[in-house]
This record gives C-alpha cells, sequence and structure tokens, in this order.
C-alpha cells in the first residue's frame, strides 16, 4: 500500500496509490508550499517526492532488480538517516575523506542528519526516502551550495541525471516566484542549464552509490569512480 494520508495547511492531504495526474500535480504543489516553510516536514517530504516521481521510482526499481548489487541495496534498504550514521567515526577520518567532508559539511552549513518518522512500506518508498537521506552527499560529491541558487542548481543537475519531475516543479515554482536577492533571470537559467548538462553527462550519484562504503575515500577519487562530469 503506497497511499498517503497526512495533515498540511488547508486540510488533510490524501495521495491514493494510483492518483490522477491532476491531483498528484495539486498535492505536489500543496507539499511544496510546506516544504519552502519547512524543509524537513516528514510528512509532506514523501508526498512530494512520491506525487511527482512514483513511477520515476518504479523504473528505478526495476532496473536495480536487474542487477546483483541493486537487487542486494532493495533486500537490505541500508539508511543513512541520523540514527545510522557515526558522526564521531566520520570526523576521525581524513580531511579529505567523504566521511570527513560530510561532517564538516553539517557543521559548517548548520544542518544536522536528514532523519524521517515516515514508515517505508516498499522498494518505491524506500528509494524515494534514499533519495532524501543522499542529499546533502549529493551538494558535496557535485560541489554545488546549499544556498538558493545551489539548491536549484543541485535539482536541475539531478533532473539531467534522474528526470525527476519534482526538480521541474521547484526550478519553474522559484522562476515564478523568485526569493529577494536572486540572479536575473537569463543568469538564473544559464546557470541551470549548464547543471542540466552537467547532470546529463555524468553516472549515477543519486540511487545507486553505495556510499556507506565509500566514507573513506577522498572525494576526487570518489567523483572518478562515479563519473561526475567536471562543472564548466
Amino acid at each position: 500500500m503506497t497511499s498517503i494520508e497526512s495533515v498540511l495547511p488547508g486540510g488533510t492531504l490524501y495521495l491514493p496509490e494510483r492518483a490522477g495526474w491532476l491531483r498528484r500535480l495539486r498535492v505536489g504543489i500543496r507539499a511544496l508550499r510546506v516544504l519552502t516553510r519547512n524543509p524537513d516536514d516528514c510528512f509532506a517530504a514523501p508526498a512530494f517526492h512520491l506525487s511527482m516521481d512514483r513511477e520515476t521510482w518504479e523504473k528505478v526499481a526495476e532496473k536495480l532488480r536487474d542487477t546483483t548489487e541493486g537487487r542486494l541495496l532493495l533486500r537490505e534498504r541500508p539508511s543513512l538517516q541520523a540514527k545510522d550514521l557515526d558522526l564521531c567515526a566520520l570526523r576521525m577520518l581524513p580531511p579529505d575523506s567523504l566521511g570527513n567532508t560530510l561532517v564538516r559539511y553539517y557543521d559548517d552549513n548548520g544542518i544536522e542528519p536528514f532523519k524521517s518518522l515516515y514508515p517505508v512500506n516498499n522498494d518505491v518508498e524506500y528509494l524515494a526516502t534514499r533519495y532524501r537521506e543522499i542529499h546533502d552527499i549529493a551538494h558535496i560529491v557535485s560541489g554545488y551550495k546549499p544556498d538558493e541558487i545551489g539548491e536549484l542548481e543541485l535539482q536541475a543537475y539531478i533532473l539531467g541525471n534522474l528526470g525527476l519531475r519534482q526538480s521541474v516543479l521547484a526550478i519553474v515554482g522559484t522562476a515564478l516566484f523568485p526569493p529577494s536577492q536572486f540572479p536575473p533571470l537569463r543568469a538564473y537559467a544559464r546557470r541551470l542549464m549548464a547543471a542540466f548538462r552537467r547532470g546529463q553527462a555524468s553516472g549515477d550519484i543519486a540511487i545507486e552509490p553505495r556510499y556507506e562504503h565509500f566514507w573513506d575515500h577522498t572525494l576526487e577519487d570518489l567523483r572518478q569512480q562515479l563519473r561526475v562530469a567536471a562543472s564548466k
């Protein structure tokens, strides 16, 4: 069962398992509005991800089931949430390692590791949750900053890399209602197009990598292994 029911501003949000596109768009927009005020909302986030990209995650799950590593990922369902991260151990790793860089990223930006109270009932919900768990790592691997424009550049990168519809909604919504001190529309579009093309040219950084196995690897080594295209 992959229906979602939760309470958001404006009433109860309900997303049936096979909701139509218009219903999903309404749910996605409402959930996105909540997330702009509270990015860590544990109910709005899965509603947003599954309303926009249930079919995408289903296709990703099918692809993963065709490989040994993919089947292992779906069977074990490893977690990168706060309760599963040993930050003290990661802090002891070399400064140029992924693990140490992640801890410093949290410290420098006043960010806490991701945590969710929403249950995972199937492969689709797991993949949507896994994507949210690696968000900060994706910033580090791609090099996009966790500021307003960097968040949108990462969305454009993921759009090119994985083809998520939610990225389109976030990008278009920001273009229509830009925050204060945002770059001019033409400059914004150029940066997003560059990020999109870079995502297209890169290997998968969102789902398949088992980042738990790369904590002691240098960022440069990891980027080479994941075939992350250089920024231009």
